[in-house]
């Protein structure tokens, strides 16, 4: 039988997977900035900011694209019964028809139900493009 601690050993994350979490946050980072920190529904700076998928982040030919994501407030992301992306779906959607228009909206919907596997290699390629986004803003 195996002690506890064996049990509890960790598995060193694939290539593949640090790739993921990398992107994901230089994502999340991204969608912020680009909403200059401040929820994009409410506008507000004060409570904690999260970054949402619009199409899930489990849609690989989306998870990463800046299209695809807006900044919420916590309590317009998840919590609030009257409007958040989580708990009101429809209100959200028609929100962002209204912001983004019909056209964006059609176009992201192509990109999200397209195909995606993406190999390592296009993964170091899309974090490379995402790292020089983040080093324009930082740049001027």
């Amino acid at each position: 039988m195996k002690s506890k601690d064996a049990r509890k050993v960790r598995r060193k994350k694939s290539p593949n997977k640090k790739l993921d979490e990398k992107l994901d946050k230089l994502w999340s980072l991204l969608v912020k900035h680009r909403a200059g920190f401040r929820c994009e529904y409410c506008g507000t700076r004060e409570k904690m900011l999260n970054s949402h998928h619009i199409y899930s982040r489990s849609n690989r030919s989306t998870r990463w694209d800046l299209e695809n994501g807006v900044c919420l407030c916590v309590g317009h992301h998840t919590f609030s019964t009257k409007f958040s992306a989580h708990k009101t779906p429809t209100e959200f959607t028609e929100w962002l028809y209204k912001e983004k228009g019909e056209v964006w909206m059609s176009e992201l919907r192509v990109k999200a139900h397209a195909i995606a596997k993406l190999k390592l290699f296009e993964k170091q390629e899309l974090l490379d493009e995402l790292i020089e986004i983040q080093n324009k803003i930082e740049n001027g």
